[in-house]
Parts: C-alpha cells; structure tokens; sequence
C-alpha cells in the first residue's frame, strides 16, 4: 500500500508546487527564491499537503481491498473498511461466499469422482488382464485351429492346433498373409476344388457363420472349415475368424449312431419279412413236395412244379437282397457313387410292402425323366424307410395310404440371405401320408435327437435326427408341411446330376434260360465251399455243364489240392466264409505263391471288389464275384469268362453282367 501512496504522492506534489512557482513569479519573485529557505519552507508544505491528500484518496481504495479480500476468504471486514463501504457490498459478499461454496462442492465431488474412477480404471485393467489372459488359455487350449485376419488379410492371431494342422508354424508358412495360410489349408485337402470354391465364396459374403460338409484330408482324417465374419456394435466387419475342426472321432460316433438307428429300423421290417419269407418256403417246399408225388410220366406237371419252386426262390433271394443291401455297415466315409434314386425308391417299396400292414396302400409315382443324384445310396435308402415308418405309425387304422414320389424341380437354394435368388437343378423325394398329422407344439421339435412321440417300444427319437444329418451331408436338406387329421408330406431335397457316368445299379437275379453249351470233361473246377449241401449243388450243376469237379470243404484243403498234388485245376470256385482258412485268406496265399490260377469268389454276404484287388498283391485278380443264391446259367457265365481267361491277364475283373466293378450288392439265400 505504501508503493501506491508514493506513487499517487509525486504526481499530486508536483502539480502541487508547479502553480506554487507560476504564482511566485506573477507576484514579481524571482526563481532564485524557490532555492532560498522560503522555497523550501513551500515545497515541504505542498509535500506535506500532497501526502495527506493521497492518503485520503487511498482510504476508498484500501477500503475495497481488504473488503474484496475478507469477501474472498470468508472472514467479516474489519471496522475501517467497513466504514468506507456501502451495505449492497456484504449482500455481494454473500452471494459470492455461496457460489464459492458451491465450487468447492463442486470441486470436491469432482476430486472424489475422479479418485472412483481412478480405482474402477484399475479394476477394469485388472479385470480386463484376467480375461485377456483367460482367452489365451482358451485359445491355445482349443481343441480347433483357429485363425484371426483382420479387413486388410492379415493375420491377427493363430493357435497351436492350427500349426499341428499344417504341420509347421503358421508363421514360418506365411508369416501375416492369410492368403498363403489359406492355400497351406486347401493343400491339406484331397477335394482341393471344391474347398477352393468354399473359400473364394465365404471370403466373399459378408453372411453369418459358414460351414463346410466334413472334408478328409491326405491322411485320412475327417475334417470340417468354419468361418464367420467378426463385427463391431456398429455392424462394421473388422476381420474374419477360420475355424478348423477334426470331426473324425465324432465321425465314428455319428456312424455308429446312425448304424444304431439302422438297426432299430431293420427290426420294425424284420417281422413282416420274416412272415412273407416263410410263406415263401412254404411255396418252395410244397412245390417240391408235390413234384416228388408226381408221378414220373407226368413231366409236364412236374416241370410246373419245378417251375413254381424256382420263381418262389427267386422272390426269396429278392426279399432277403434288399434287406441285406439295406443292412450292410460303411467302412468309414460314406460309398459316394451316382445313384438311380427311382431304382432305390422301387427297392423302399418293395421293403416297405414286406413289413407294413397289407391293407395299406403303398403308391409310388414318378416323372418321365431319370432322377439320378450323388450319394450313398444306402444312407438314402435309410432316410426313406425312416420317414415312411413314420408315416406308418401315423395311419389310421382302415384306409391308410403312403404315397412316395420322385420328382426332378428347380428350387432356390436355402440361405439366410433374402435376396439370394440362385436356383439350381434338385431331385425332389416325397413321402406323403394321410394320418393323424403332427401337431403346432411338436412341429418345432421333430428333428430333435431322441425326441419322439411315440411309447418307448415304438421310437428312440432318432429317425428323423438322422435323416436330416444324412440329407445335410449329402447337400440338402428335409422340408415337411402338416395339417392335424389330414396327415403329412416330407420333401427330401438332392441336388440332381444331370449326366451321369457311372450309376450305382442293382445287378438283377440270373434266372434267364440261358445256358453255354458244355465245354467237356477236360477243364477241371475246383469248387471250395465249406457247406456240403450247397458245395453239392454247385458241383452238380458244374457236371451237368460237362465240367470235371474237384472238391474241398476249406481253404487248407484247397491249398493242398493246388499246391501240394498233381491235380491240373483250370478254375476255382472259392467260398469265403470258412473254418480253418477263410476264402480271403486262401486267395491271398495262393497269390503270394505265385500262383495265377483264375478264381471266382462265391458268397453269401456283399463283397467289396477292390479288398481282392489289393489282396492280388499286383498279381491276378479274381475273375468275377458271384453272390448266393446263384443260377445254373450264371455260373456258367461267370465258369466259361473264368477258363476262357488268360492266366497272365492281370486286369481288374469284370462282374458277370459286363459292368464296371462295383460293390454287388446280392444276397445270401
């Protein structure tokens, strides 16, 4: 304060003295009277005057200051001050106390804020720390390889089961391309075009998760590739996730179900079969009764007789093939081949009207045009019987009818995509019914696994599970409409092969008149076949055909006509079921020996060609493959290719109907 007051003092001495001096000299006073002791006497009086008048000009001044700084700090003004300010000034001191105290509210929740949000950072930190490091464990720890790009093709992330897959780290493979990983994938597979295909579409789509059909790599092992898209709140795609998954074990558990359900559905035929069998022997039997008591002149009627035995034995053999052609078990992946599904819906009716109630009608209609699709037909074959037992068990108890159709349409792909509009050529299989129909509750349930309607000795629930996994895995899919007291109708959607090749076909039974002439008593057959009665009959029939016959009741004994005598043998007919040495066993040994003779494989059971090409080890194969119960003009067929053939011919074997080789699928009698 005393800095301001000088400061104001000098300017008021100085305008202070200044007139002092004009004045002086006005009234005739020299200058030289203002350096005398009256000048100084008149300067000291206008200092004085000048330091009481800054004073008094500082009282308001010093009066708002400490006023402002009592405000300021809240403390009541001193008397002094309080004098030199208006009353309004405390009102002002006042309102600014309350907004003061309202800021230092404000700054104290602010600081208290900040110090919980501070400690939420750390927690989250923390928290955010446990996950990251969760997520690592459960990345390494997949049982999937995993692979992260982000939107440029870089890779993110990867996991140990991915490089285990490639064998190599993904990093020494392509570094941070994704491209170059992807194609490392492909290599992987033995269909390289279609996951080609897969990946340049799914890379494409900006759809959900996508996912291949099981896939079998170089070594055998089934496999499937997953990808969908990675999005932010926003909807933005960021990157893009590839999922490799081993299916193999799962692939044996979905076998083996499905083998399970099998079952299940050959013991609901077995019953009717079983009872139209039996009529069937009895046909056979009481025919070849009555053609003993006919008398010897009576050829005519004996021949009927004959006749009649023989076309029951043919129903027979008929009845039991496709039985047994349903039953047999796949090795592993399904037996892919083009398929007639018109010939495969003949032999479902044909099943079907052997264990189903005679007095429901079993219709079967079909367009003009041949239907042929990829698959295995057996699994197919599977999928209808399913669904037409199910239709058996909703039919009312009089007039019940199953209609099953077979049609060639063109349908839109199902995609989740609305304006996917893509058509393609399908093969539409129906089974419709006019039973009890399914209700709106269960309408979203019935391809549950073990969900069913029925009592515990009728269903386990898993026909229609498995239907639609066999249907998916063969590129389609099951749609079903229903209407309560009006029944139902099942639509099996495959897509459709325009042009096949080759078709899976069923090789009729050989009942033609037909018989090659003799060829005389000089070729020797060795006939191997461990049942006397039918070993009987295929020598018979052998001499009757001019053929001289050996015989031998197992494989060892076999051997030792071949290998340990003198015997010429120009051709085998060689069982393969056998104690001792079984049939595969035999032909493997003879081969390892060097011996070529041609042998024709003779069974009961379906017989996969390319086991005895492998077991040929290089040398020649068997001539053809023949399937009890065989005819007279069969074996002479499959006997005359069999000592026709040269002995150092090393082809694969031909089937008695001239096709390409193929699994028989005839049946034991």
């Amino acid at each position: 304060m005393n800095s301001l007051r000088l400061r104001i003092l000098f300017p008021l001495w100085l305008f202070g003295f200044l007139p002092a001096m004009g004045a002086t000299r006005i009234m005739g006073q020299p200058l030289e009277w203002f350096f005398g002791i009256n000048g100084v006497l008149l300067g000291g009086g206008v200092f004085l005057a000048a330091y009481l008048v800054a004073g008094w000009l500082l009282k308001p001044t010093t009066a708002v200051m400490k006023g402002t700084t009592a405000v300021l700090r809240g403390v009541p003004p001193d008397a002094q001050s309080a004098e030199w300010l208006p009353a309004d000034f405390w009102k002002l001191r006042c309102d600014i106390n309350m907004i003061f105290a309202k800021q230092r509210q404000a700054l104290n929740a602010a600081e208290q804020h900040a110090c919980q949000t501070a400690q939420r950072l750390l927690n989250a930190e923390r928290l955010l720390r446990e996950a990251f490091t969760a997520l690592q464990g459960l990345f390494a720890a997949s049982d999937e390889g995993v692979l992260v790009v982000d939107a440029q093709g870089a890779i993110i992330a990867s996991n140990s089961k991915l490089d285990d897959f490639l064998g190599k780290p993904v990093e020494e493979i392509a570094g941070r391309d994704s491209k170059r990983i992807l194609s490392a994938l492909i290599d992987r597979f033995e269909e390289k075009a279609v996951i080609t295909a897969w990946i340049e579409k799914t890379s494409a789509s900006l759809e959900g998760q996508a996912e291949t059909p099981p896939l079998v790599s170089h070594d055998n092992r089934v496999f499937s590739l997953r990808s969908s898209p990675m999005r932010t709140d926003a909807g933005e795609v960021i990157g893009r996730i590839w999922i490799v998954k081993d299916r193999s074990e799962m692939r044996v558990l979905e076998n083996q179900l499905r083998e399970s359900q099998k079952m299940g559905t050959i013991g609901q035929l077995a019953g009717g079969i079983a009872h139209d069998f039996n009529n069937l022997l009895t046909a056979i039997r009481g025919n070849l009764t009555l053609a003993e008591l006919t008398p010897a002149s009576n050829q005519a009627g004996v021949r009927d007789k004959l006749q009649n035995a023989n076309h029951a034995t043919t129903r027979a053999a008929e009845l039991v093939k496709s039985l047994l052609g349903y039953s047999r078990r796949s090795t592993g992946a399904a037996v892919r081949k083009a398929m007639n599904l018109k010939r495969l819906l003949a032999d479902v009716q044909n099943l079907l009207k052997h264990s189903i109630d005679p007095r429901v009608t079993i219709q079967m209609r079909g367009g003009m045009d041949a239907s042929y699709a990829t698959g295995d037909a057996t699994q197919i074959e599977q999928v209808m019987l399913n669904l037409c037992l199910n239709a058996r068990d909703a039919l009312p108890a009089d007039k019940g009818v199953i209609e099953i159709a077979v049609e060639n349409v063109t349908h839109r792909k199902p995609s989740k995509a609305a304006e996917n509009n893509e058509t393609a050529e399908f093969v539409m299989l129906v089974v419709r019914d006019n039973g009890h129909g399914i209700s709106e509750e269960h309408r979203q349930r019935i391809f549950e696994p073990f969900f069913t309607t029925k009592s515990g000795s009728k269903g386990t629930g898993l026909g229609l599970s498995t239907a639609q996994d066999i249907v998916r895995e063969h590129g389609g899919w099951i749609e079903f409409d229903s209407e309560l007291g009006r029944g139902s109708e099942f639509r099996v959607f495959l897509p459709r092969l325009l042009n096949p090749e080759q078709v899976e076909e069923e090789s009729p039974i050989d009942n033609g008149p037909a018989i090659n002439a003799p060829v005389g008593s000089q070729t020797t057959i060795l006939v191997v076949d461990d049942e006397a009665p039918v070993r009987s009959i295929a020598m018979n029939m052998l001499g009757f055909l001019g053929y001289r016959v050996l015989e031998a009741s197992d494989g060892q004994q076999a051997l030792d006509i071949l290998l340990r005598t003198q015997e010429k043998v120009d051709a085998v007919l060689l069982d393969i079921y056998m104690p001792k040495l079984s049939g595969r066993d035999t032909f493997k040994e003879l081969r390892a020996v060097g011996n070529d003779v041609p042998v024709v494989v003779c069974s009961g059971f379906v017989i996969d060609p390319d086991e005895f090409t492998i077991l040929s080890q290089g040398r020649t194969p068997p001539v053809d493959i023949m399937l009890k119960p065989y005819s007279l003009d069969g074996l002479s067929k499959a006997l005359a290719k069999a000592v026709q053939k040269p002995q150092t011919d090393a082809r694969a074997f031909e089937l008695s109907d001239n096709r390409a080789p193929q699994q028989p699928t005839m049946l034991v009698s």
